[in-house]
């Protein structure tokens, strides 16, 4: 399978100060290469113990979980809300950062 790389976001290890679960700015899921059938998902520093959710930036208090507990190499379905969420996603409740922030690199899969 082809990687393509699709989005890149910096992270903090946890939450922002103020927010309930945010670590993250959004990024888009929307530039998705034809044929794409799943999303690998890798962290710099690749460290295995990170782990993390994403969520649909909806609109206040609203907002929907949509991928939970990634870890750097997962592999996932591609978010059925992508359509939905015109403001993106964003990397939520952060675990096991060594530092205080991490970048995450979203591919989408391609069949070769």
């Amino acid at each position: 399978m082809a990687q393509v790389l699709i989005a890149e976001v910096s992270s903090g290890g946890s939450p922002w100060k103020g927010q309930r679960d945010r670590s993250s700015e959004n990024f888009s899921l929307g530039e998705l290469p034809a044929g794409a059938t799943e999303l690998l998902w890798r962290t710099e520093p690749d460290t295995a113990s990170i782990r993390f959710n994403v969520l649909s930036d909806v609109r206040a208090n609203l907002d929907q979980r949509v991928l939970s507990n990634i870890a750097p190499g997962a592999r996932t379905p591609i978010p059925r809300e992508r359509g939905l969420s015109r403001r993106g996603f964003y990397i939520a409740n952060p675990s096991g950062a060594k530092q205080d922030t991490f970048i995450v690199r979203v591919y989408a899969l391609v069949p070769d």
